[in-house]
């Protein structure tokens, strides 16, 4: 049998090819709408449309995820260069994580109240996808080195996905009131600069209370109290939970009103008039928010009852450890 043949039967095919399609086709997307938005001439008003930086996000993903998918894909090229074993595979895994910190820096631009993002839905979604669409890819890569991924460390109780994700909106929340407010501060546009300091407390506080039970499952909180009746699966999380259901349904209600800050996605009118709003990720950082939250409290029960089931467990294992001692003693 030829050097040839016994790569082809023992050169495996990159498992992760369809999510560098996905961030290839998204990343395409994202630079041809930009370069699109940046070309018209009603979009002047739009922040960063004159930074040329902002094509590079698109592209840069899309021609190494391209070139990622034709070594795999090609097999002379396979058998001579398997990128995914280059470094026994660590060279794949900091191309990913460049390609998540690369969408990190371009959603932060393109996406910030009042960018370029919101001069075409295209931008703003590929840019989403792009992001997360790399992130999945590098979870994938994860669990084939054996790391922990994305689901291992969520699985530690039913309530905890959902925390994380209502972890990542309230930092998208504030983070866009914050920004936000620089663009209706000084205007005649009272409602939409109360409801920036109201996203920006909502979201503070949302960040706060689930950044706490994050801590709490990994058991980061070694104090008595935080270790008893303040951790998850008790009935202080299920107050807290539905004291945040609350919140965030008057941040519901009040950020998506005609008016107001998160009424609207790609905004309204612009800088000289007096109903100008901004577009940004308030709104669905708002009601991703929302169902995180009222996640939590459907799963509490759950997550209760696996937190009974571990208690047990570990009440058995220092009884066992105990019988075992006193029968050492005896012998």
């Amino acid at each position: 049998m030829s050097t040839s043949s016994a790569k082809d039967e023992t050169t495996e095919y990159n498992k992760k090819l369809k999510a560098y399609a996905l961030i290839a086709i998204t990343s395409l997307i994202n630079f041809a709408s930009v370069a699109e938005a940046q070309q018209m001439t009603n979009a002047t008003h739009y922040y960063g449309n004159s930074y040329k930086v902002n094509l590079t996000w698109g592209i840069v993903t899309f021609i190494l995820s391209v070139l990622i998918i034709i070594i795999d894909a090609v097999d002379i090229i396979r058998n001579k260069i398997d990128f995914k074993t280059i470094m026994d595979g660590k060279l794949e895994g900091y191309t990913l994580l460049a390609f998540v910190a690369c969408w990190v820096i371009g959603l932060c631009c393109l996406t910030r109240a009042g960018g370029l993002g919101y001069a075409a839905l295209n931008v703003y979604f590929s840019a989403w996808i792009s992001f997360f669409g790399c992130i999945h890819a590098f979870n994938l890569w994860l669990g084939e080195k054996d790391y922990v991924t994305i689901n291992q460390m969520c699985s530690l109780s039913a309530t905890l996905p959902y925390w994380w994700i209502l972890w990542f909106a309230s930092i998208v929340t504030f983070g866009s009131a914050a920004d936000a407010r620089r663009l209706v501060v000084g205007r005649d546009v009272t409602a939409a600069l109360e409801s920036c300091d109201l996203a920006i407390a909502i979201g503070v506080v949302s960040f706060l209370l689930s950044f706490f039970f994050i801590l709490s499952h990994y058991e980061f909180l070694r104090c008595k109290v935080c270790t008893t009746w303040m951790t998850y699966g008790g009935i202080f999380e299920l107050t807290i939970i539905v004291f945040v259901d609350i919140w965030q349904v008057i941040a519901a209600h009040t950020l998506t009103s005609a008016g107001k800050i998160g009424s609207t996605i790609t905004g309204q009118g612009d800088k000289a008039v007096n109903d100008y709003v901004p577009g940004s990720n308030i709104y669905f950082a708002v009601w991703v928010s929302l169902v995180s939250s009222m996640m939590v409290t459907i799963k509490w029960k759950e997550a209760r009852a696996m937190k009974f089931a571990q208690t047990q467990n570990e009440v058995n294992e220092e009884e066992g450890l105990g019988v075992r001692d006193d029968n050492d003693e005896e012998i």
